[in-house]
């Protein structure tokens, strides 16, 4: 007797429980379908924007090889290193043509003031 009560109790459950695990699959399987085909159009536009970034790093760097004297014969690593010396000369440049400007000056106005 214990078996039957036992088997019409699991018999009255497993119609409702089973519904139950059924349906709780199926909303699971909708979100994971729905969650993997986003992470598939996110990796693709993932992948899209790395190309793109890919694409504008190369042509700064074509930009870069022309501005900098033999740049265009010099692979990315020496590339830099040449920007950075390139970089470094100009402002010594800078420096040097603001002494001599500011020396000028000075030197006109001297003359100014003893009427030469």
């Amino acid at each position: 007797m214990e078996k039957t009560l036992a088997t019409s109790d699991n018999n009255r459950r497993s119609p409702s429980c089973s519904a139950t695990v059924k349906s709780l699959a199926t909303g699971f399987e909708r979100r994971t379908k729905r969650r993997l085909s986003e992470t598939k159009a996110s990796a693709c536009v993932s992948k899209e924007e790395e190309d793109d970034e890919e694409e504008e790093v190369k042509e700064k760097i074509t930009a870069l090889q022309r501005i900098i004297p033999g740049g265009t014969t010099l692979g990315v690593d020496a590339l830099f290193e040449e920007t950075a010396g390139y970089i470094m000369s100009l402002q010594c440049q800078i420096k040097t043509i603001k002494v001599l400007t500011s020396f000028l000056q000075n030197l006109d106005k001297q003359d100014m003031k003893f009427g030469g």
